[in-house]
């Protein structure tokens, strides 16, 4: 394997729940003798994308912080999403997050929390977040090539979380090419029985799949207005899209994808 697949692997087994590790549980988790694991443990170290609070045990370091901030600032994406973001929730207060791909988990870019009383906390998205069982992680599995699509599909586990969660390879890869087709994924209590997620692609302006756009729903509400939920969604990826310099073919020339005669749908 690859130095750089290998540090990737690494950095990414420190999470919200697990944020720090142990030489040997690290080890045992990539599959490496532990004087492997310690050589490169203490090699991330030296360069600050780990740090050691105490012999033998590591969390990430303070170069994982300054590059996230880098990212943050400078990152195309994420300026064009963050208007898009703070506008959709505060019109329509519910809970939003823009997500890619991260290895076998997902990794997000930028989010911001509805502002209704009942609602869903931003943390529903993260590195631990089953992808298979969310809309945001459908979408993005089903924007991928073929071959990193089978890969994937033959290392998840598709854990039962709900009598509605997709356990089944066979089903899951049909309703990844339906969803690759429609351009739209939701997930109805299939991770949380009282949730409801649903997601559109955030593309390129090649029209590449770069990213999904996601909200987060409690079930009672989103069963009141499904529809109206996928299109204000679908409105907020197309946005960002077009902000990424994507033109979709379909909508009149000098029109942004998504757009209406007031700009924004409204959901009450």
């Amino acid at each position: 394997m690859k130095a750089a697949e290998r540090i990737g692997q690494v950095l990414a087994l420190f999470t919200v729940t697990a944020p720090e590790r142990g030489t040997a549980e690290i080890a045992g988790l990539l599959g490496i003798a532990n004087s492997s694991a310690h050589e490169l443990l203490n090699g991330l170290a030296q360069t600050g994308l780990l740090q050691k609070p105490v012999p033998g045990r590591f969390r990430l370091g303070p170069m994982v912080a300054a590059l996230a901030q880098v990212l943050a600032n400078t990152d195309g994406l994420i300026e064009a999403a963050r208007p898009v973001i703070a506008r959709t929730a505060e019109s329509h207060g519910e809970t939003v997050h823009v997500v890619q791909l991260a290895g076998m988990g997902i990794s997000v870019l930028s989010s911001q929390s509805g502002t209704r009383p009942v609602g869903v906390s931003r943390s529903v998205m993260s590195s631990e977040t089953p992808l298979h069982a969310v809309a945001a992680g459908k979408l993005l599995l089903a924007h991928l090539a073929t071959a990193d699509l089978l890969r994937m599909l033959a290392a998840l586990e598709l854990t039962a979380f709900s009598d509605e969660t997709v356990t089944a390879r066979s089903t899951l890869r049909n309703q990844l090419a339906d969803i690759r087709d429609s351009g739209f994924a939701e997930a109805i209590g299939e991770w949380h029985p009282d949730l409801a997620t649903c997601a559109a692609p955030i593309r390129s302006h090649a029209g590449v799949c770069v990213a999904a756009f996601s909200m987060a729903v409690p079930l009672s509400r989103y069963m009141l207005q499904p529809r109206a939920f996928r299109t204000i969604t679908v409105q907020a990826a197309d946005r960002i899209s077009a902000r990424l310099g994507w033109k979709d073919a379909s909508k009149p020339a000098g029109k942004l994808p998504g757009n209406t005669s007031d700009g924004w749908e409204v959901v009450t």
